[in-house]
């Protein structure tokens, strides 16, 4: 499987970061400054993780993870969040998302959290054999 994620951050600081730290440990990384832009990626690639900022102008991140579920994507979504303390981590869970990251980003914390979701997508691969 392919090592690739897709970050979805409308702050164009956010998204660089998390696109050199990723790409310093090997992956593959697509960046989209909205919802919107990201949906439109989706249509053409696969993204086997995204991560997305929860805050966003148009469409917050769990609109826009609604919207993924919606397509019966098997993607492993991690919320990102400045703000952890204004969301119910449990709620975030159920309406869709896998994991979640705080900023600000360290290598060392997203790293265990991303490799978590690739685990998780070749365990859900397996078990649709």
């Amino acid at each position: 499987m392919k090592k690739k994620i897709l970050v979805v951050d409308d702050e164009d600081f956010q998204r660089d970061l998390l696109k050199k730290l990723l790409a310093k440990v090997g992956y593959t990384v697509a960046e989209a400054e909205s919802p919107e832009v990201a949906l439109a990626l989706m249509k053409n690639e696969d993204f086997p993780v995204i991560i997305t900022d929860l805050i966003m102008l148009d469409m917050d991140g769990v609109e826009f993870c609604h919207r993924i579920r919606e397509r019966n994507s098997q993607s492993v979504i991690i919320a990102l969040t400045g703000y952890a303390d204004l969301y119910d981590l449990k709620k975030l869970k159920q309406v869709g998302f896998d994991n979640y990251l705080t900023k600000p980003i360290k290598l060392d914390k997203i790293q265990p959290v991303v490799e978590a979701g690739f685990e998780k997508i070749k365990q859900r691969k397996k078990s649709r054999r």
